[in-house]
């Protein structure tokens, strides 16, 4: 009898060993593989020359560091504001090797106390705008003449790890063309005022681009949500825009599926939740003990249209601002997917 407990012990107590190597072999493999940023190599093809990523469940700004280590050219990046260290060691190791840097950013921003500016400006130009009465509200970065990188991501600690935010990059060098031109009105401190109409130009692939004070991007929000025939989904940081939100409550007394997640922190008097909520228009305030940052529509499943643009008078008659239209039913379940999360986090209010 007593050999048999012995026994016993002696397998309880192997099995215990086992088992302890197990845990400490495999359990720091299998955290570091969920923690770590996801860091995987832009793809693009000929049928589709872009993709999305969404915080925090991926890395924005690995993915960021990435494209600028790939730089062998030129970079010009419009922030509106800078505060990661391995985004601003990233261009300055780019600019060392021999990379053409220029960077424009917020005049309130670049002075706060996190801000890279001032440490990048001493090897490379860096400016600002001069209007204390609008925002620098880009988010842009443009690759060698031929990649951008856009959507709602400040490079700041929490714009990757505790906010909700997407960044799409696009393999084009026409739309590459049109980033550029606006960083040159914005580095050459061009005053412009809102063009009437929208920009009319179709870039390849299905893209348009628009920028506030340049073009109107007001209106080609309104004009896309006109041709909605199924479904309207968004996701708001801020929604002020009583036209919009007109073109939202029409397109809902047509039947079209509607549904919206806005930002609880901007609740305000001017804000368009309480008075689709009052129409019965289905929208949700998010979850996010932080910030859902998103400014994104998916319109039919098949169109995307995101930016720094947020449906504001500021936006689009004050700010610097940029808002894309991308035709694509892959791109649009990508966005969806991560609006259908969101919607289900944020429950019922």
């Amino acid at each position: 009898m007593g050999r048999k407990k012995q026994a016993k012990v002696g397998m309880k107590e192997g099995f215990r060993y086992y088992f302890l190597c197990f845990l400490l072999l495999f359990f720091p493999l299998l955290f570091s593989s969920d923690c770590r940023p996801k860091n995987k190599p832009p793809f693009f093809s000929s049928q589709q020359p872009y993709y999305a990523y969404f915080s925090p469940q991926d890395s924005l700004y690995a993915h960021l560091v990435r494209l600028i280590q790939e730089a062998e050219k030129s970079i010009y990046a419009a922030f509106y504001k800078l505060e990661l260290k391995e985004v601003s060691d990233a261009l300055l190791e780019a600019h060392k090797r021999g990379v053409k840097v220029r960077i424009f950013s917020d005049d309130m921003t670049s002075r706060g106390e996190k801000s890279r500016l001032d440490s990048l400006n001493k090897f490379f130009p860096v400016k600002t705008d001069k209007d204390p009465a609008s925002f620098m509200h880009h988010k842009f970065c443009v690759i060698d003449g031929k990649i951008v990188w856009t959507g709602s991501f400040n490079p700041t600690y929490s714009g990757f790890s505790r906010e909700n935010n997407n960044a799409v990059v696009i393999m084009s060098s026409l739309v590459a063309a049109q980033f550029i031109e606006e960083f040159e009105r914005l580095w050459e401190g061009e005053l412009l005022s809102p063009g009437p109409t929208p920009s009319p130009v179709l870039l390849e692939s299905g893209i348009k681009v628009y920028f506030s004070l340049h073009h109107n991007p007001q209106e080609a929000i309104l004009q896309s949500l006109e041709k909605a025939k199924e479904s309207i989904y968004f996701a708001l940081f801020t929604f002020t825009s009583q036209e919009i939100a007109q073109a939202i409550i029409h397109k809902f007394a047509e039947n079209i599926e509607i549904k919206g997640i806005l930002e609880k922190n901007q609740d305000g008097p001017f804000s368009r939740f309480h008075s689709l909520k009052r129409l019965r228009v289905p929208v949700r305030w998010d979850r996010n003990f932080y910030f859902m940052h998103h400014k994104f529509f998916i319109i039919d499943q098949k169109i995307v249209i995101t930016g720094s643009f947020n449906p504001t008078w500021h936006a689009n008659y004050s700010n610097r601002e940029n808002l894309i239209i991308i035709y694509s039913p892959s791109l649009a379940s990508q966005y969806e997917e991560e609006f259908n999360r969101l919607w289900k986090e944020s429950g019922f209010d």
